[in-house]
């Protein structure tokens, strides 16, 4: 169905190196936490990536968080995805021949089960309500610390020139919700719409969460900011305990309702 984005992926994702910060290229350069010594498996991350594309029908949810890790999307190609979630969730095929000791990753493992939370109250099946959601990063490369091994965060220039990624796959899905993760994915959403925001991350979330009402982007597409998954954040207290519930409201009225709004 979306042959476009999966064409877009092939001819600009899977090519850029135009950034002069260090980055990993996932889907061109070895990772250098997961890879084996002298080993790339970019190949695989590409494979699982079209592969992503292709199971994705009325994608009804973009997911955007800042930037891929080493981990996850670093490891496995897809954002937001253990190698786990790929094979054992989605029903992806095994491109890295893992049998045992599945990767995973910590943010992966609250959304995916936020997810199984909505499709088990709704009594719907996970690879089903998956294909309405599409998880992304508004920086498509790992940005490196000086050692090449630690992850540090994107220059303003490396946002800037990805800027165009970002939008081009909003473009292509016509999603109805974008869900932001994190401050600095909301300000690359902003950044891309003109838009802008006079409260700090937290205030906007809980005000959302009180009120149940997204955002406005434009005719059609709302915005819906939420807290980053990280365990880090545990440190924001009840804001982030109450995110995997609030992750499920939302998949409850984006993936099953008919207007997309929450009412």
């Amino acid at each position: 169905m979306y042959t476009k984005l999966a064409k877009f992926y092939q001819k600009e994702i899977f090519t850029c190196t135009r950034c002069r910060q260090k980055l990993i290229n996932p889907y061109i350069h070895a990772n250098p936490k997961h890879d084996p010594p002298d080993q790339s498996l970019a190949a695989n991350r590409r494979k699982f990536q079209l592969d992503y594309i292709a199971s994705k029908k009325d994608v009804r949810i973009v997911v955007i968080g800042e930037a891929p890790g080493l981990d996850g999307c670093g490891y496995g190609g897809i954002a937001f995805t253990g190698e786990y979630n790929a094979v054992k969730d989605l029903g992806l095929t095994n491109y890295h021949g893992t049998q045992s000791g599945w990767q995973k990753e910590q943010s992966a493992n609250l959304l995916y089960g936020a997810l199984g939370t909505y499709c088990q109250r709704a009594g719907v099946d996970l690879t089903a309500a998956a294909g309405r959601m599409y998880f992304t990063n508004a920086i498509m490369c790992v940005p490196l610390g000086e050692n090449g091994r630690s992850i540090t965060a994107p220059a303003a220039a490396t946002r800037l020139k990805c800027q165009a990624n970002l939008r081009r796959q909003i473009e292509i899905l016509q999603p109805r919700l974008l869900l932001t993760l994190g401050a600095n994915a909301l300000k690359a959403v902003a950044d891309t719409f003109g838009l802008q925001f006079a409260d700090k991350l937290t205030i906007l979330v809980q005000n959302q969460r009180r009120s149940r009402q997204p955002l406005s982007i434009k005719d059609g597409l709302f915005l819906i900011p939420e807290i980053h998954p990280s365990p880090r954040n545990r440190v924001l207290g009840q804001i982030y305990t109450d995110l995997p519930a609030s992750l499920t409201e939302i998949f409850f009225s984006y993936l099953r309702g008919d207007t997309g709004i929450i009412a």
